[in-house]
């Protein structure tokens, strides 16, 4: 009897593409099935066109030559769509964008549900559509716009996407920008908002059996929310340490629900600038990480979202700890709004 596997394609350009395959399958015949068809020539083995890297997951790589696949490229993780079979659940990764294949992103309308201040100059917006759910990995963004007034914004999602419906962004308000004057001045419950993605290829990977180091600079905190929704769904989350930071305690979000996940996710909190009624840490969150001890750096994996000299330092800090930097995952967030 044939099992059925999702398989998760995740592009140079972050798009992603998600279909599911049999047992019996290639990666590349349940791709073509579902209307993707990815780069290959030979579909035989031996050109390795069709190389991708598995992030995730277990499989059968079939038959291949050496000159398509190599020995070293094979211990890498490397293998080739056109032979590989699925055994489990897959995330794979190729060197080149989707576009180069011609496949929309999913586009879909939405309608704002609630838009609510969470601390200062952040804002919480829930967008639900009538359309088919939204399929994504814990960790990847959105491109969110406003006909007419605002063009594609990205934003990470919060919510699990292990319950389809409602889909929850943490937004920050800049002083001048498009999207933050609609969100300030203008935006009601039932707006119409359109979405395009998902995106990115900051996503949770399957837990290794260490620890997970998750380090939060700002609305940096929305995509490991997402991670941590998805962690809760398991029946034994591994150890989350949750480092979060921003400039003053105003900005902070979100703590009272880090609070709720339990014993398996410790948070740790560091403001640039305190005030008087501020008893935690003053300095930057990546001075943290040097205080942290991990029971085994070689199975820990990282994961870091906030603005670039954040995710710099934070990934040098890591390094130092003895984690390594192929397991260490990030996302740069930038403002964007003109």
């Amino acid at each position: 009897m044939s099992s059925k596997h999702h398989i998760t394609c995740v592009f140079e350009d972050g798009a992603t593409s998600q279909f599911t395959s049999s047992s019996f399958e290639t990666v590349y015949q349940a791709a073509l099935r579902s209307g993707l068809t990815l780069e290959t020539d030979c579909r035989e083995g031996a050109c390795g066109v069709c190389k991708a890297y598995l992030s995730d997951g277990d499989c059968d790589l079939g038959d291949f030559s050496d000159e398509a696949l190599t020995e070293d490229e094979e211990e890498q993780g490397y293998v080739l769509s056109c032979q590989t079979r699925a055994r489990s659940d897959l995330v794979l990764q190729f060197g080149y964008p989707m576009s180069l294949l011609n496949k929309e992103m999913v586009r879909i309308a939405t309608r704002v549900a609630a838009l609510e201040p969470v601390a200062d100059n952040v804002v919480r917006l829930v967008l639900e559509s009538d359309a088919e759910p939204l399929t994504f990995l814990p960790g990847q963004y959105v491109n969110l716009s406003v006909a007419g007034q605002v063009d594609g914004r990205s934003y990470s999602f919060a919510n699990s996407p292990l319950r389809p419906g409602a889909m929850e962004f943490f937004v920050r308000l800049l002083d001048s920008g498009a999207m933050s004057d609609w969100l300030r001045d203008r935006a009601t419950v039932g707006d119409e908002v359109h979405i395009e993605g998902p995106y990115g290829q900051f996503f949770l990977r399957a837990p290794r059996g260490g620890e997970l180091l998750m380090v939060a600079g700002g609305t940096g905190l929305a995509p490991i929310l997402s991670m941590l929704e998805k962690l809760r769904a398991v029946d034994a989350p591994p150890p989350v340490r949750v480092l979060y930071g921003a400039n003053h305690p105003g900005e902070l979000f979100g703590l009272e629900r880090l609070r709720d996940y339990g014993d398996w996710v410790t948070v740790e909190t560091a403001v640039v600038t305190g005030d008087e009624a501020w008893t935690g840490k003053v300095g930057f969150v990546t001075d943290l990480i040097a205080e942290q001890r991990l029971d085994d750096a070689t199975l820990a994996d990282a994961y870091l979202c906030g603005p670039p000299p954040m995710i710099d330092a934070a990934r040098q800090a890591l390094t130092g700890l003895g984690l390594s930097d192929s397991r260490i995952f990030a996302e740069k967030f930038l403002p964007s709004e003109k």
